[in-house]
Formats: C-alpha cells, structure tokens, sequence
C-alpha cells in the first residue's frame, strides 16, 4: 500500500489541510490495537486558527486518528505523521501477513483547501481619508458581507512561491506550527555555523513597509530550542526594536518562549549573544524592557535593544478598542530612528497579529503621505511575502477600524514637557469668533448615546430605583448584586474576578443604577453611581460589601434647598440595612471634605468588610482642585446627583494623574471618549472638558523649563488609589462637603489626617484589591 496514493485525488490541485484516521478491520484483530501506537504525534503544532479549532489526536478502539497534516499538489508535507503512518501499515502487515492490505481503511478528512489562485484576487479601489468612514460603514454593514468577501478573496498561500529550507528535514522542528512557513524568497537568512546544516534557518521573513522595502520581520514566537538562532537574527540584523503582541502563555497554552532575562537574574546568554535587562516598565497595555545585547564573538561595543510586549490581545478574537493599537504604534515609532534595523515584529506564529500590527502601521503612514488607504493591496502584499497574514476576518476588519480611529480623532496624547504650550496653542481663538482648538476637540467627542442597551435599568419594576430616568446603566456594564440566597450558599462575598454574566437576570433584587468604569490600570476600576435613594440604601451597602469596596467618594450635597440630591445612606453609631451592619468608628473634617470611617458587618453570613484606613494622595488632590475650582467660579448649585456629572470628571481625573505619573503622558480626549461608553452624561459639558486639561496643568505647572508635580512633597506610593495603613477602622468615605466656608488658595491636605497616619505600620488588607465607589 503506498502512502502517496492515498492522497492522489488532491494531486495537482493545490494546498489542503487533512486529519488522517487508520483502522483494520479484520474481524479477529481484536487484540491488534494492543500492538498499535497509544497516539499518533503531536498535534498541537496546528494553530487553532488554522484548523478550524479541531485540534489533536486521539486513539479509537480499533484504530488511530492522527493529527493534522498539510497535503500539497498530493503530497504528504508531515514527515513525522508519513513516518508514523509506514510504521501502522508495517507492523499490521508483520502481524497478518500480505492480505492485510485488504482489511486497512485509511480515512482522509478534508479540513479546508487553501486557495492558490490569483484569478481570484479582486479589484479593490483605494479608500481616500475623505471616505474612510463611509466605506467603512457600508462594508460592515450586512454582517461584515463585504469584508468577509474581500478577505476570502485573499489565497491564504501563495504556492508558487517555494518553501524548500523550512520544509528540509533538519529544520521541521524549527517550527512552531507545520503550516506557518517562511517563502525562501524572502526569508531572514543567518550566518552559516560550519558542520551544522540548517544553521542559517529561522522561520521569519522580511516585510516590506508602506514605501520602505524590508521595514519589518515577520518572525514566530521563539520555541525554547530557537532562541539562540532568534539573537543572532537580532544581532546581526542591527534590530533595535522587538514588538511581542502576544503573552508567553494564554489560555494554558503555550505562544512563546521567554526569550529575554528577568530582572531578576539580571542578564542570560543566549549562544553567543549576551543579553541584560536594565530596566522593565509595567503600562497597562504593554511592557517596555531595556535591553543591552553584546556578541561574545566580537570586540565590538554592545547595543542598545527594546523590547515592547503588548499584553492586552485577548485570547480569543480582537481588542475591542483599536486605540490601543495606536497608542502602541506611537510607543514603537517613538523609539526608531534611521540607524535601526528592521523592526522585529512577533506574536506566536508571526502571521496573524503580526501582520494585523504591521498593516496598522504601513497604512498609516500611507494615509499621512498619500491621504488615502489601500488595505486590500497592503494584505494581498503581505500574503506574497509572508503566508496567513492578517490571519482571520475580524483582524483585516481591525485595521480598518484603526484607521477610521485615526482619521477620525488623530492624535491625542501629549506628554507633560509639552503640555503647558499644547494646552496654550488649543486655547487660542483665531480669528476670535472661531471656536478654540480645544473646543473643536470636544464636539468631536463621540456620545455613543444608544449604542448599547439599557433594559434591565428601564424594566418598570426598577423604574423606582433610578434617580434620574436619563442616567440609566448600560447592561453589559452594570454592576449586578446577588441576592441573599445565593449569598448565604457561597458564605462570603464577591470576588473580584467575579463573573458579570448575571447582568441580565431579571430579578429587580438585582438592580442598582451603577456601572463599573474602567480606569487606567484596567476594567472594573472604579464603580459610578447616582446618590443612593432612601429605598436603594440597603442596595447600596449590598454593593459595597460584595465588591469589597475601601473608598467611598461623595460628590455632591445631601439636599439643595427642599430636593434631595442623596439620602444620607450612614447614620451614628451601629446601622443594619438588611442584614448589613453599618458602624461609623471615625470622622475626620477638613476645609474641603470630611472622612468617614466604618466599619462593615454582613450579619447572615457572619463575614466582615475589614479595609484599612490611609492617604489617598489622587483622591485628596482631585478633591482640592475640584473645590478650589468650584469656590472660585462661585458655583453654588449642585447637579441633580445621577452618577454621571461630576463622576465622570473625578474618574476621568484619577485615570489621567496615573497615566502622568506613570508615564508622563495625558490623553484627555481618549479618556473621556472611553468613559462615554461606560456611562451616559459623563464629561458632557466644555467646562468640565477644559477643566481636565486645566487640572493637570496645574498639578505638573512648568519650571525653567522642567515639569514638576506640585503636589511632590505629599507623593505617596499607591496602589488601588490607596496606601495601606495599620488601622482598626474598616470603610473610608469622603465626603465633598466643605466643613468651613473659608477659600484656601493653596492646594494642600488637613494636617489632622495626614498626622493619624503618620505614625501607623503598613498592613496588607486581609480581602486583597478593592474597586473605589464615586457616590
């Protein structure tokens, strides 16, 4: 029996993904499958993307299903399965002789036929910046029909391009993934070693930029055995720059081997190149290593490499915001200058983020010089250079948004050396009857009103616990409390990972007109919501103690004049709202707040709320510079508290002092355009826009030159928006209310609260991170 005709009805009609299954079916062989291989080789090679998730191999009673296998013009391009698939047919016929061949049944699955042929390749007209989002919104119409048309038009592989060195014997195991291989027209070729064949192999390929040739590799994630090859492809290609879009391990699965030293162990070598980690900075979205590379070879001076690792890919399917990807862009670009080499681009297999990253930024600097975008030519590109590129749908679909993104609001972020000037040039009226800059800014601002729903929120029989019926939560942010059945059964509170698939349920027990808010270190930051009624007191206290919440910040007056702005949801001495025990164990008045401490008891299930008491530099400052504000402007109203006003701007304000203080850079417009869609009503008015930009100014003012945060001396180390510190006390609240009418023009905290903690031990709280509540 000959392997070869097994596959003989897909000779000559190009590349097709197979599973191969083998039984005998001799009716006494009942012991045969004892002699058999336990299970064909390994599989998981097979990206999940690529075989249509049907991943592995398993053994049957009387048979074995071996794993995927690529089939090209008839040929078997696995030679460990065609290895495997000799040895059964061998050592079947050993056992029962020559008649077996009659009794073997080889099953072939077809999986999918990779496309080849260019007559299929459509013509797709370049989309000027003019229509970008017209376009954009016409294709996605229809479920995405016409996206998902042009993007199967694209051959998956272009087979008339070789792939012979990836396919050589000795560097098959050089390969993350048995489908994903460099053409050898354009692959990254090393330096031969001499005596070791195969030596100038690794699976990564040159990419061409926008309008510069060889501007990119395309390489797979480095395996263990190919870090040493992965280098020298760095030291002798001259790289600077290494973008990892992908994490060393998701879904339990391994992407990539760690390829660089901890900081920790400070440096490590790697064949002849010796790598140090001088620095590591932990972003939100990405982690920026320094690096210094030296080859033990050569006399000559070390260089200077950073590493970027984009950490917020999730597991499955795409970012849900394409500005991430831009404000990785604008990271990267930062760093390149014209002595670099190629930047090396990666994610696991080195095709599909890969190539969604690339595209990114190749069409961006297309619409910057050209004003105009060809995404359809960039891919088809791409796949002539690299096979799989852009590997699914919804990543070609990702690029376009991108550049609706950027089309759409350009670019936002500013860093703090340059804001004060920034800031000065978006004030400036000319002629003076045009709006600012800065106001154009903001009418740009999306509403997103509409664009998710609000049901649970608008169910009659919760009607009653909405403040306001036109601050009503979005569902698939809203903050759901379980009811005291299932509380009981668990016998202890929310954790913070916590599933919100719940949100739906239509218990109105369920329900509080409050949404989690995402804030600079992630989702489920922050939690915003309208002032308690006196009939969601008990709802709230619920919140609170589920959500393990340590800040509770006040933002408005209990009443002005005879309406009730929020009920006075704590009372002296020992509470009980509903099984929840209240106990105020500390007051603290300030010229501009007042803190509450309490300390909070679930009384059926016997568990307490035990948080510790601290200084909270971000909130004290926000609370400074809101009330000096409002004092000085002679605001004397307060809005109708719905959770959205004046939230929305302490939210937005505690993301921007952590991105200064983290990275030295601000982006207003993004921050506000995310919280937007968290919440209706947030930043919805110019003041609160321009007293963002007014607040960092002030906070970083600029001196000789230099940005200097003025509120220095107080800087504190935080995390959660809270320094721990040893106290018996359990819950803060703060409360916006000033304590004394008197202005006071500098921006400092009450000495009496800085002074109770002064002296006190620092103690990790016992319920572990917390999300701040804005009331």
């Amino acid at each position: 029996m000959s392997v070869g005709a097994i596959f003989s009805p897909w000779r000559n009609s190009g590349t097709h993904l197979c599973f191969i299954h083998v039984s005998c079916q001799m009716p006494f062989c009942q012991t045969a499958p004892l002699l058999l291989p336990s299970e064909g080789p390994n599989s998981t090679a097979i990206p999940p993307s690529s075989t249509s998730d049907i991943v592995g191999q398993h053994c049957e009673i009387r048979g074995i299903t071996f794993g995927a296998a690529l089939v090209l013009n008839g040929t078997l391009y696995n030679i460990d399965i065609q290895i495997h698939l000799l040895r059964v047919i061998l050592l079947l016929k050993e056992i029962f002789g020559t008649e077996v061949k009659n009794y073997i049944k080889i099953n072939v699955r077809h999986i999918y036929t990779v496309k080849d042929d260019e007559r299929q390749l459509l013509n797709i007209e370049p989309i000027p910046s003019e229509k970008l989002l017209e376009t954009y919104k016409r294709k996605i119409a229809d479920e995405g029909r016409l996206f998902l048309d042009e993007f199967q038009s694209i051959p998956r592989i272009f087979t008339k391009f070789p792939m012979k060195e990836a396919k050589r014997s000795h560097n098959q195991n050089k390969n993350r993934y048995i489908d994903i291989l460099p053409y050898d027209h354009n692959r990254v070729e090393l330096s031969e070693i001499p005596g070791d064949p195969g030596s100038d192999y690794i699976n990564a390929s040159y990419i061409d930029g926008f309008k510069e040739p060889r501007k990119y590799i395309a390489a797979q994630g480095p395996k263990d055995e190919t870090t040493d090859d992965f280098w020298r492809m760095i030291w002798e290609q001259k790289a600077t720059i290494i973008v990892m879009v992908t994490r060393c391990e998701e879904g339990n699965r391994n992407k990539c081997a760690q390829y660089w030293p901890s900081m920790e162990n400070g440096s490590a070598t790697y064949g002849d190149i010796i790598v140090k980690i001088n620095e590591s900075k932990m972003c939100p979205d990405y982690i920026i290593q320094k690096l210094h590379i030296t080859n033990g070879r050569e006399r000559t001076s070390g260089r200077d490499v950073t590493h970027i690792q984009f950490t917020s890919w999730p597991d499955h399917g795409v970012p849900e915001d394409p500005h991430l990807l831009l404000k990785l862009r604008r990271r990267v670009n930062a760093l390149s200058n014209f002595f670099s080499g190629p930047i090396v681009v990666h994610c696991s297999a080195g095709v599909g983020r890969t190539g969604t990253y690339i595209g990114i930024d190749a069409m961006l600097e297309g619409l910057d010089a050209e004003g105009r975008v060809d995404v359809y030519g960039y891919v088809v590109k791409l796949r002539r250079q690299r096979c799989l590129m852009v590997q699914v749908e919804s990543q070609y679909i990702l690029i376009h948004q991108a550049l609706v993104e950027y089309n759409q609001y350009g670019e936002t972020e500013v860093s703090l050396s340059e804001l004060h000037s920034y800031l000065n040039n978006l004030k400036r009226k000319d002629p003076p009857s045009e709006p600012s800059l800065l106001e154009a800014e903001f009418q740009r601002l999306p509403s997103y009103k509409g664009w998710r729903t609000q049901n649970t929120g608008n169910r009659e029989e919760n009607k009653n616990k909405n403040r306001s019926a036109n601050t009503i939560p979005y569902d698939f942010n809203r903050v759901p409390i379980r009811n005291e059945e299932e509380q009981s059964k668990e016998g202890e509170h929310d954790s913070e990972d916590s599933s919100d698939e719940d949100s739906d349920c239509e218990e109105s027990s369920k329900y509080i007109n409050a949404s989690f808010i995402t804030g600079y270190w992630g989702p489920k930051a922050m939690i915003a919501t309208q002032g308690p009624l006196q009939e969601t007191i008990s709802d709230f206290w619920q919140m609170v103690f589920q959500r393990k919440v340590k800040v509770i910040v006040m933002l408005t007056e209990l009443k002005q004049g005879d309406e009730e702005l929020c009920a006075q949801y704590w009372g002296e001495g020992r509470q009980t709202y509903d099984g929840i025990e209240v106990q105020m164990t500390d007051i603290n008045s300030c010229p501009s707040y007042t803190i509450r401490a309490f300390d909070v008891t679930h009384l059926k299930v016997e568990v307490s709320l035990q948080i510790t008491k601290g200084r909270f530099t971000f909130v004290l400052l926000i609370i400074d510079l809101a009330q000096r504000k409002r004092r000085a402007a002679n605001h004397t109203k307060c809005d109708k508290f719905d959770g959205s006003q004046q939230t929305g701007v302490f939210c937005a304000l505690m993301t921007l002092l952590e991105s200064a203080e983290t990275e030295e850079v601000i982006d207003v417009f993004q921050v506000v355009k995310a919280l937007r869609r968290s919440r209706l009503g947030v930043v919805s008015t110019f003041e609160h826009y321009q007293f963002l930009y007014d607040t960092i100014a002030r906070t970083y003012p600029a001196q000789n030159g230099q940005i200097k945060n003025s509120q220095q001396e107080d800087k504190v180390e935080f995390c959660n928006e809270v320094e721990k510190k040893d106290q018996e006390t359990d819950l803060i609240t703060i409360d916006l209310t000033p304590s004394t009418p008197e202005e006071n023009d500098a921006l400092e905290f009450c000495d009496d609260f800085k002074a109770a903690d002064t002296n006190k031990g620092t103690e990790s709280s016992t319920n572990g991170p917390t999300t701040p509540v804005l009331t």
